[in-house]
C-alpha cells in the first residue's frame, strides 16, 4: 500500500516551536496591556487627586480668616512686653511691682502669666512650620531629567501648615467615608477631637503629611497629605498635638494624596520666598503661596496661588463674641453674625491658583 501524506516528526517539532513562540507572545502581549492599564489607572487615580488637592489649596489659600489691625498691634504689644519681661528676669531685673493695677504688687512670673492671658486670646491664624510629628523622617526626591536619567536626591523636613479659615475648604468623599467603615470593622472609632465650626462656618484645621512606612520602586519613603481638624479648645489642641495622632484616626480628616515622596509649601513676602511663615493678621500676610508635590510615581507638580482673606474672630471665640451681637448692632458696630466683620481683601473669594507646571 503506497504510504500516506504525513508531517514528519522535524515538521512537528517546527511546528510546536513556532506554537509556542505564537502563544508566548501573545501572553507578552496581554500582559503588556495589562501593565498599560494598570499604570494608566493609577496615573488616573493620581490625576484626579492632584486636581482635587489644587482645588481644595485654592479655597483655603481664598478664605483666610485673619485678626483686623487693631488685635494684630494689641497681640504684637504684648509679645514685646512679654519678651522684655523675659529677658529681665533672666538678667536679674525686677519685673512686676505695681503693674498690676491700683497698686496691687505683682510678681514677675504673675506678671509673664498675664501677658501669656493675653496672648492665648490672639493666636496666630497661619502658621508653616516643620512637622514635629514627623522630626525623625526625611523626605527625599529624585527629579526627573528628561526620559530616563534621575537627578542627585533632594531631601527635605515634612512641613505642617495650621490655618484658620472663614469657610471649610473641603468635604469628605466616598474614599473617607469608607475609611471610617474599615475603622469600624476593627473595633475602633475615629478620634473625636472636638473641632469647632461656627454657624457662619469658620474652621481651623491644617495640611499635614502622614509616614506611610513604605517605599516606591526607587526606595524613596512614601507620604500621604491630609486636611486635619484642628480642636477648638486650645488646651485640648495643645493636648492632641503632643499625643501625635495619626491624621488617618482624625474624626473629619480628609485624605488628599495617598502616595507622595516630596511636599513642600512656601511664601512670598517681602520679596523673598519663605519656608516657615507667621501670620496673625493682614499687616502680616504674604502676596503668593506655593504648593509643590512629587508623586511616588515621580511626577512633579508645581502650583502658585494668590491669598484672599476675612478680617474675623477664631471659630471658638464665636459664642464668646456673638453674646454682643445686639449690643454691637444697636451702637453701629460692623461686625457680621458671631463678631466677624464684613471686610475682606486679597483675590477674589474662593482663591485664585495660578499657572500649574508638572512634568
Amino acid at each position: 500500500m503506497p504510504a500516506r501524506p504525513a508531517f514528519t516528526l522535524i515538521e512537528l517539532s517546527m511546528a510546536m516551536v513556532i506554537g509556542v513562540i505564537v502563544v508566548f507572545a501573545a501572553m507578552g502581549m496581554f500582559q503588556a496591556i495589562d501593565r498599560a492599564d494598570a499604570i494608566a489607572d493609577v496615573r488616573a487615580d493620581e490625576m484626579a487627586q492632584l486636581r482635587r488637592t489644587q482645588a481644595v489649596a485654592s479655597r483655603a489659600m481664598g478664605s483666610l480668616l485673619v485678626m483686623s489691625r487693631d488685635d494684630q498691634r494689641r497681640a504684637e504689644s504684648a509679645l514685646e512686653a512679654r519678651d522684655r519681661a523675659e529677658r529681665g528676669m533672666l538678667e536679674g531685673d525686677e519685673v512686676g511691682g505695681d503693674q498690676g493695677g491700683g497698686g496691687d504688687p505683682i510678681t514677675g512670673d504673675d506678671f509673664i502669666a498675664a501677658l501669656e492671658e493675653t496672648l492665648s486670646q490672639y493666636q496666630p491664624r497661619l502658621i508653616l512650620e516643620p512637622d514635629p510629628r514627623l522630626s525623625d523622617v526625611r523626605m527625599t526626591r529624585r527629579v526627573r531629567i528628561g526620559d530616563t536619567a534621575l537627578g542627585e536626591p533632594q531631601t527635605r523636613s515634612p512641613q505642617r501648615l495650621e490655618l484658620a479659615l472663614s469657610a471649610p475648604c473641603v468635604i469628605p468623599s466616598y474614599e473617607d467615608e469608607r475609611r471610617r467603615y474599615r475603622i469600624a470593622q476593627l473595633g475602633l472609632a475615629p478620634i473625636d477631637i472636638g473641632s469647632s465650626v461656627d454657624a457662619m462656618g469658620a474652621v481651623r484645621g491644617a495640611f499635614v503629611f502622614r509616614d506611610e512606612r513604605r517605599v516606591n520602586e526607587l526606595g524613596l519613603r512614601i507620604f500621604s497629605l491630609w486636611w486635619q481638624p484642628i480642636a477648638g479648645d486650645r488646651t485640648s489642641a495643645m493636648e492632641f498635638e503632643a499625643a501625635r495622632l495619626d491624621p488617618a484616626m482624625i474624626d473629619g480628616s480628609v485624605l488628599l494624596m495617598d502616595e507622595l515622596v516630596w511636599g513642600q509649601w512656601r511664601f512670598y513676602a517681602e520679596k523673598q520666598w519663605h519656608e516657615q511663615f507667621m501670620v496673625r493678621g493682614e499687616l502680616d500676610l504674604a502676596a503668593y503661596a506655593a504648593l509643590e508635590l512629587t508623586t511616588a510615581q515621580n511626577h512633579t507638580v508645581s502650583w502658585l496661588f494668590e491669598l484672599a482673606w476675612t478680617i474675623g474672630v477664631e471659630p471658638e471665640d464665636e459664642a464668646d463674641a456673638g453674646e454682643g451681637d445686639a449690643e454691637a448692632a444697636d451702637a453701629g458696630s460692623q461686625t457680621g453674625q458671631g463678631g466677624r466683620t464684613t471686610e475682606t481683601g486679597g483675590a477674589p473669594a474662593g482663591g485664585s491658583a495660578g499657572q500649574g507646571v508638572m512634568n
